[in-house]
């Protein structure tokens, strides 16, 4: 529908539109009330369902605000519309008089209707309905509802839907009235806006900051496209990036309103924040508040929300703030942000003072750095940054003004606040040279998803802090090391902390350096060795401090690596409950990313799901392209395990475009192993070798290789098998072996590989042995229930060739039953397959007898089937409908007591050979 009507994002809407146009073809006459804020498409939405409608007669007319008070203007300018053929002296005979009555006004556009129509269906368009005149809407009314048995199709746009429905006099429920919203378009359906106008793709978290901040309007969309003056999109569209355009159109829009709903708007857009009755009532000194809220609801314009049991008044979305704050007057911005600061409470007062300012001011610059240094120190490092935010604008100190930004950008980055950040790239380059200002462009390519130059920034930092401020030396050197670790750099990481760690007291600083010596150590000698470094910390991870929180995930995530599964969820898990101040957000975000790898790796895959979503979330409101990178593997792997290869390729398509974008091996890594794992469930054994051995061979990923062999090793091992690499897989198996574990999982999977290579070698009976050590490993530190799955799945195919059907075919329906359970559908059929050989003996007898019970029409769908052909297209073939082959397959499956449609061709092609 997209390409035939040239639209992007509203073919549900366009096909909604075309089945209402075929039911007023059928003389069932329809009404359609096309409503949403302004720009959101309405208009090139019925131009594309015009374009779509060659056999109506199409009459429109729109409204206009200059007519808006002249009666029946809107009914007399459809009448001529109605006579364009004639001269301009015949078009305006018999216009309707504003004394005439609305009956006679309705009755007048019945019979222009009816001459202009004819015998062919007609289309009646009124745009900007909230635009027309109270008289003519209910004349157009009046006339509708008195066609209600002809070819009529009634298409009324508007923004302020139950106005124009009340004018019109449709306020009960009457048939063959139906009303289409329209809302923002979609994440994927912007990238598809962007690239029909010649924009190249951009990544992720900037396309989902722009669609959050336009909601998806095509009206912000395009205003932003054409702020960018041919070059990308703004990264992250922002109050200074307002089209002069894009602030007037929204200006004309909020005219619409009377006097007291546009100055809500304002007050609005200057608090930027939720705001109660009680507020709106103080702002504007208007008790009677709610009902011109309610109009402003009505419209679309603002909506009610719940927050912490209070109804709240939001805008819609960034966009429409910043633009109606951009289109307000300099002196009636500073009055209301004034009024604003005199009905807040801290820290919004002061941000709304600073905006009120119109000169520098040293009292306030000192009470609020004074401010700033205690968040700090209490440890909100978010609230912290934006009083530093607001000594930047109003200090009269040039020096004062510049520390305090460095230090905000900082501050921002560590709490998560990326997208903020970054909008003030420009000024920190524009700084002289120093080692703050070097820290700060450090955090900023951090930001950017750019480790190793963020890493040579904070290295150029520290050195020049050393000797001259090395508590400022340390904390460069603290956050170098888990820079360092996100690169794979075991070793410098442990001596980067070490550094900060004889430089510091701060209990922060303190903590995170812990945990990277702990993960430097895991880097360089495995898990098990970086486990042994957090001994400090308390069994409990309830009771561990807030100091601590970094180790702690740190704990949780060797654990999961070295097989303590269930140990490792009670970590990390802790991290989701904690709203510790001053937690780097890095730390939250990894916890969940490895707690879904957890019980992905367990068999808990709707909580690795469900946690995984949580991480999109989190990583849509704060996060970093390489965030998006990392998740979408995670999401890629769930999705082959259950089959669903296209969701599939596309999330993996999307990691491995970002893993292109940085300059650290990690998202490319782990894009290799999200792609390798499908290979694997698709049984592709060459691709998922090749992909693993890209990842193991890249020196780059050395201690990567240590850190995440006990996860990736057994699969790169068994492909190696499958692909006929014995040299290889034993190679696997060696570096599997190297790496200490401290649970089941590692042990499983170990016996799970080295049973793939006995059994390869012609070793059968010393396979089965080593599958049932496997089995027999307790599950200590958590199930692992995939490893065993799959090892009881090539115990029973080895089983199978020694003769031990019977125990072949338990091992083989405990695996079944594992895989349906996780609705693992690749594997599931896999394993199913494996029990369909091991009783094969007897069913060729059995094979012809079924095949000899089939209908003619049965056998002629079976055929099929066994080509491979779908269920719609063997409907085509056989003139059948899909609901027929349907039926013709279970009743084949119940005469062969087939499971499934694999199974049904698989015995057909066996008896075709």
């Amino acid at each position: 529908m997209t390409a035939r009507s040239g639209m992007v994002g509203r073919g549900d809407e366009l096909t909604r539109l075309l089945d209402i146009a075929e039911r007023a073809r059928r003389q069932e006459a329809q009404i359609v009330f096309l409503c949403g804020p302004a720009g959101i498409g309405k208009t090139a939405l019925t131009a594309a369902f015009c374009r779509e409608l060659p056999d109506f007669r199409i009459l429109s007319v729109a409204g206009v605000p200059t007519e808006r008070l002249i009666k029946y203007a809107a009914v007399n300018r459809m009448i001529q519309n109605a006579r364009s053929g004639l001269p301009l002296d015949q078009r305006r005979v018999d216009l309707v008089p504003e004394t005439s009555s609305v009956m006679a006004a309705g009755g007048a556009l019945i019979d222009v209707l009816d001459d202009f129509r004819g015998d062919s269906p007609t289309a009646l368009v009124i745009e900007d309905a909230h635009w027309v005149d109270a008289g003519s809407l209910q004349a157009i009314g009046f006339a509708v509802l008195r066609m209600m048995h002809d070819h009529l199709l009634s298409l009324v746009i508007t923004e302020q839907v139950r106005r124009t429905k009340t004018d019109m006099g449709f306020t009960g429920s009457i048939r063959g009235i139906s009303q289409l919203d329209l809302g923002g378009l979609s994440a994927q359906a912007v990238r598809e806006y962007l690239a029909a106008r010649g924009f190249p793709a951009v990544p992720e978290s900037q396309l989902l900051r722009i669609t959050r901040w336009s909601d998806g309007n095509p009206l912000y969309l395009k205003a932003l496209l054409a702020a960018s003056e041919g070059g990308s999109p703004p990264d992250r569209p922002s109050l200074a990036e307002v089209p002069p355009s894009l602030a007037g159109a929204v200006r004309e829009w909020s005219r619409s309103f009377p006097p007291a709903g546009r100055l809500l708007l304002d007050v609005l857009a200057v608090l930027d924040a939720p705001a109660t009755v009680p507020l709106l009532q103080r702002m504007t000194h208007d008790e009677n508040v709610l009902q011109h809220i309610d109009d402003l609801v009505t419209a679309g314009a603002v909506t009610w929300r719940d927050e912490a049991g209070e109804p709240s008044l939001h805008l819609i979305h960034s966009g429409q703030r910043d633009a109606l704050y951009s289109s307000l007057p300099l002196p009636e911005r500073r009055r209301l942000h004034r009024a604003a600061a005199e009905n807040v409470d801290p820290p919004r007062r002061w941000r709304h003072r600073v905006a009120a300012l119109a000169s520098y001011d040293a009292e306030l610059a000192a009470r609020l750095a004074r401010d700033a240094e205690r968040e700090s120190a209490e440890g909100d490092l978010s609230l912290a940054a934006q009083y530093l935010l607001a000594v930047s604008a109003v200090s009269p100190d040039p020096d004062t003004r510049d520390a305090a930004l460095l230090q905000a950008v900082r501050l921002l980055v560590v709490s998560g606040q990326y997208a903020p950040a970054l909008a003030y790239a420009s000024r920190v380059e524009a700084h002289p040279a120093s080692p703050r200002k070097q820290e700060a462009l450090g955090f900023l390519e951090y930001a950017r998803g750019r480790d190793v130059s963020a890493a040579e920034h904070l290295r150029l930092a520290r050195e020049a802090f050393a000797g001259v401020d090395e508590e400022a030396a340390a904390r460069a050197s603290g956050d170098l090391a888990t820079l360092q670790r996100s690169l794979g750099l075991g070793e410098q990481s442990a001596r980067s902390a070490r550094y900060a760690l004889a430089r510091t007291s701060d209990p922060a600083i303190i903590g995170e350096a812990r945990a990277n010596i702990a993960y430097g150590a895991a880097l360089s000698r495995g898990p098990a060795e970086g486990l042994r470094m957090l001994t400090h910390l308390r069994p409990n991870p309830a009771d561990v401090a807030p100091a601590d929180l970094d180790a702690l995930v740190c704990r949780g995530t060797l654990r999961g690596l070295s097989g303590q599964l269930v140990q490792a969820l009670s970590d990390l898990r802790v991290m989701a409950r904690t709203s510790a101040p001053g937690l780097t957000r890095r730390t939250d975000f990894a916890a969940r990313v490895h707690a879904a790898s957890c019980h992905f790796l367990l068999g808990e895959w709707e909580e690795a799901r469900r946690t995984l979503s949580l991480a999109f979330d989190e990583a849509q409101v704060s996060g970093r392209d390489v965030d998006f990178g990392v998740l979408h593997t995670m999401s890629a792997t769930l999705y082959a395990c259950r089959g669903r290869w296209e969701a599939m390729a596309a999330d993996l398509n999307t990691a491995e475009e970002i893993a292109r974008t940085t300059d650290f091996s990690a998202p490319s890594f782990h894009a290799l192993q999200s792609g390798a794992l499908a290979a694997f469930v698709r049984q592709d054994w060459p691709e998922a070798m090749t992909r693993l051995r890209r990842a193991q061979d890249d020196s780059a990923n050395a201690g990567r290789v240590r850190l995440y062999g006990t996860w990736f090793l057994p699969l790169l091992g068994v492909a190696c098998v499958r692909a006929g690499q014995l040299p290889r897989a034993e190679e696997a198996l060696t570096t599997l072996e190297e790496i200490e574990p401290t649970g089941a999982m590692p042990v499983v999977a170990r016996r799970w590989l080295l049973g793939n290579i006995l059994h390869a070698r012609g070793e059968t009976h010393a396979a089965v042995r080593t599958y049932r050590d496997g089995l027999a490993e307790p599950p200590v530190g958590g199930e692992p229930l995939i490893h065993r799955s799959l090892l009881r799945c090539d115990l029973g195919r080895a089983l199978t060739e020694l003769g031990e059907t019977g125990e072949a075919q338990s091992h083989l329906a405990d695996a079944e039953r594992a895989f349906r359970g996780l609705q693992a559908r690749p594997w599931l059929e896999q394993c199913l397959a494996l029990r369909d050989e091991g009783a094969e003996p007897g069913r060729a007898a059995d094979a012809e007898r079924f095949w000899n019970e089939l209908t003619d029409r049965e056998k002629d769908t079976a055929r099929l089937v066994a080509r491979g052909w779908t269920n719609r297209e063997i409907a085509g073939e056989l003139y059948l409908s899909t609901k027929t082959v349907e039926y013709y397959l279970g009743k084949m499956y119940a005469k062969g007591e087939l499971r499934n449609r694999r199974q049904l061709r698989d015995l057909v092609q066996a008896l075709t050979a």
